[in-house]
């Protein structure tokens, strides 16, 4: 029989979790108000593992602050993970030219997100890579063209489960698409 938690298991353990959302918190550096959200999460963790807790083997505190502790682990490393990946460049640092300007001081508000994350916005490499892009579709067969507005659309995995064409001859056409781009100077997205 499953274990079932008493009230006063439940309040022991929403008052465990509320510790470890706080630690959490203030290991990273996050705005308060999303301790109740990180709670939720470590409480929906503790739930959804408690058909494998067996009274007999240990005590609900031990089994619930062992699921906190592995849960709040992952936690922090996702949220510290994401913070590098979405925002590397801080606009309070200074400008490397040392003129007395941080980084966001030299960001036009119509640069856009892009550059707000310290991603290069240059409009003259943009227009030159629509140029070449163009250049090249327009070497391209005609009959190779619905395939790339497709390509557009889908993965090459949802359009091989579509049916229209056999995996191995879509791959082939996309080697076929991606030596012609080669040739005419478009080289492979990294």
């Amino acid at each position: 029989m499953p274990f079932a938690p008493t009230p006063a298991d439940t309040a022991a353990l929403q008052r465990d979790a509320d510790r470890v959302a706080q630690r959490i918190v203030r290991t990273c550096g996050i705005p308060r108000h999303e301790q109740d959200d990180l709670r939720q999460d470590l409480l929906t963790d503790l739930f959804a593992r408690l058909k494998g807790f067996d009274p007999a083997r240990g005590d609900v505190g031990a089994f619930a602050t062992s699921c906190f502790d592995h849960r709040a682990i992952r936690l922090t490393e996702r949220i510290l993970r994401g913070r590098a990946t979405m925002a590397p460049v801080s606009l309070d640092d200074p400008q490397p030219r040392g003129d007395g300007l941080t980084i966001g001081d030299s960001i036009a508000e119509a640069d856009g997100y892009c550059a707000w994350l310290g991603q290069p916005t240059d409009a003259f490499a943009a227009i030159e890579r629509r140029i070449d892009l163009d250049r090249a579709l327009s070497t391209l067969p005609v009959s190779a063209l619905p395939l790339c507005a497709r390509l557009t659309e889908q993965s090459p995995h949802e359009l091989a489960k579509a049916g229209r064409t056999s995996r191995a001859t879509l791959y082939r056409h996309l080697r076929e698409l991606r030596l012609r781009l080669l040739v005419a100077g478009i080289s492979a997205a990294a």
